[in-house]
């Protein structure tokens, strides 16, 4: 377990670095040779179905009880997630982008379940961990059901959209694969003598097959875009936008009905979105270029919540180890 420990924490740590790497990467390749990214593609489905299983690790069936205990908090993280996002990702497409691959991929990112990470990010600004972890269960589940007609009601007129398989792909990636993940943390949890630190490893397994996923859209896509390099500014402009307004909007709303925990757990919650989702999505149901906007988004959703987080983090007397007092943020 040394190994992946190690490993577990080198993802942890390095993960905006890697993402980065990846990205730029891919697209240098491309310009030599697609025949990776075009591989990757290929498998799909196996690396889609394999990280939700790791990512479902971290799901309890505890997690659901909020929907009872907290449901303000709870229909205003679903209601920001599957309405709100949606809308700001259309009206983005709508005047920034030209491309109809393009728009749709960008409403895909709008449409798709909230990121894990944002409890992680809610647990550092000590937010209300139990909150942000049962909005994202529960987007997680609804997923399958709403994305589809959601894609249909917002991008049907950028890309042809077939409600009926995408719903069979969603519930073979994604709902099966998560109810799974969760049966399995049950059993292990009951029944089996690993650690709870030794589960820390599925996350980074399920991070992993992520960045395989964001390496296949970014280097199949090279010759599309560089037979289409006009869109590019128009398509950063759009992907730099999306999360700085999401996070925006979710704070304010909820500033005015939450306290400060639920508030952050909701932001979080809301205006992060769980990205390898929206890439398997656009693997299997959508042309190529669909997956452009959702990879370039790692990038800018990471700094975005980066950037949040040293913005909202408590300042607090702290008593320093040469015994003087001094100012200092949250948790790093």
């Amino acid at each position: 377990m040394g190994f992946l420990a190690s490993y577990a924490r080198f993802i942890r740590e390095q993960y905006q670095l890697i993402i980065i790497v990846t990205v730029i990467g891919a697209l240098i390749l491309g310009n030599w040779s697609t025949s990776a990214g075009e591989f990757l593609r290929a498998q799909t489905s196996i690396l889609m179905f394999l990280m939700i299983y790791f990512m479902s690790f971290t799901i309890v069936p505890r997690q659901f009880k909020l929907i009872i205990r907290k449901p303000a908090g709870m229909v205003m993280g679903l209601g920001l997630n599957f309405v709100l996002m949606p809308l700001i990702c259309f009206i983005l497409a709508k005047l920034l982008i030209h491309d109809s691959d393009l728009a749709a991929g960008l409403i895909l990112i709008g449409v798709v379940p909230c990121a894990g990470m944002g409890s992680v990010w809610t647990g550092l600004l000590e937010g209300d961990i139990p909150l942000a972890l049962s909005i994202g269960a529960t987007t997680m589940l609804l997923a399958p059901f709403l994305i589809p007609g959601l894609m249909l009601l917002l991008a049907g007129s950028y890309v042809h959209v077939d409600v009926g398989h995408m719903f069979q792909k969603l519930v073979l990636m994604l709902l099966v694969p998560v109810l799974a993940g969760m049966l399995t943390r049950w059993f292990v949890d009951r029944f089996s003598s690993i650690k709870k630190e030794q589960l820390g490893i599925f996350p980074t397994l399920s991070a992993t097959t992520a960045v395989l996923l964001m390496f296949a859209i970014c280097n199949s896509a090279v010759p599309l875009i560089k037979k289409n390099l006009g869109m590019v500014p128009s398509l950063l402009g759009a992907v730099i936008l999306v999360f700085p307004i999401a996070f925006l909007v979710a704070y304010l709303l909820s500033r005015t009905v939450f306290p400060r925990e639920q508030r952050i757990a909701i932001t979080f919650s809301s205006g992060m979105k769980n990205l390898p989702v929206a890439m398997g999505v656009a693997l299997v149901s959508f042309p190529k270029l669909v997956g452009l906007p959702i990879a370039l988004s790692f990038i800018f959703q990471m700094l975005t919540a980066s950037t949040v987080y040293r913005l909202l983090r408590p300042r607090r007397r702290t008593l320093l180890k040469d015994g003087k007092l001094g100012d200092q943020g949250g948790a790093q």
